[in-house]
């Protein structure tokens, strides 16, 4: 009897043994990633300094951002792990967090930030039970969980393109018969359109390679513009990015254009491509 009740306790023992080896591991190698990731490495180099460490059964952040020190710790318990009780100043760690995270599961270094930084709106609507993370960005505070059991599913940035509805102010230029312009990004497209008098002129910028996102936006701005007709004349003309620079009837085509991104920083990092349209020619 005695020795069966032996046996009881050492598999507990070692249960429990095991339990917190591979909690301690999980932990220890997210917060290995986030040390190792280039943007720390920059941060560390610049004079500031931003470290991770593990216990048994927490994550901890501390940072020293010019003489002004923060330390904030995310709780493990079971698969997840969660500080629900954030200030929007540790949002930046909080990424770091979800980065060190799904580099074990394979994700590259900053690819997971990149995503939510571009669709911050999405992934609030991501819950702990189906996708594995709960994150809520109010104006002050931030409420963060994540199931470490889980690889966390990226949002594809080639879904989201400029659409008609979008460009509420270049439909008001057009239906008041001025002339401006209207900026801004969608997803991984920066856009800035405007509509003149002689001619009119579509910049798209897209993270990597053009694909059918930039396509379809100039197809919404054409649309916004002159109507669904020259749009589809457009893809008539054009049914695939040509290479280089293309002239037909009133289009004017530049893929690989290069831009000012001083003057246009939004377009930083990205292929562009730029349409004019010669609007004398098109009213002829």
């Amino acid at each position: 009897m005695k020795k069966k009740i032996f046996y009881i306790l050492l598999l507990i023992v070692l249960t429990f043994y095991v339990t917190s080896c591979s909690s301690n591991a999980k932990l220890n190698s997210i917060a290995k990633n986030i040390n190792n990731s280039e943007s720390v490495k920059n941060y560390n180099a610049s004079g500031y300094e931003i470290k991770a460490s593990a216990t048994k059964d927490s994550l901890i952040i501390s940072s020293n951002m010019g003489g002004e020190k923060n330390e904030v710790s995310f709780q493990l318990e079971g698969d997840i792990l969660s500080n629900t009780d954030l200030s929007i100043n540790d949002l930046m760690l909080t990424l770091y967090v979800i980065n060190g995270v799904g580099q074990t599961y394979g994700y590259k270094d900053g690819e997971m930030s990149q995503n939510i930084n571009a669709f911050p709106e999405e992934y609030q609507k991501y819950s702990l039970n189906k996708e594995g993370l709960e994150l809520v960005i109010g104006d002050e505070k931030v409420s963060f969980k994540i199931d470490l059991s889980k690889k966390i599913p990226l949002i594809d940035m080639n879904k989201f393109y400029l659409t008609p509805d979008s460009l509420d102010i270049i439909r008001g230029f057009i239906e008041e018969h001025k002339y401006g312009n209207q900026s801004g990004k969608s997803g991984n497209i920066a856009y800035d359109v405007f509509a003149g008098e002689e001619e009119s002129t579509i910049l798209i910028g897209q993270d990597g390679a053009l694909s059918n996102s930039a396509y379809q936006s100039i197809l919404s701005a054409l649309e916004v513009m002159y109507g669904k007709d020259v749009s589809d004349y457009f893809q008539k003309l054009y049914p695939n990015f040509v290479d280089g620079k293309s002239v037909v009837d009133y289009f004017t085509v530049e893929t690989n254009y290069e831009i000012d991104e001083d003057e246009h920083p939004m377009f930083k990092d990205t292929e562009v491509v730029f349409v004019t349209i010669d609007n004398k020619k098109i009213n002829s």
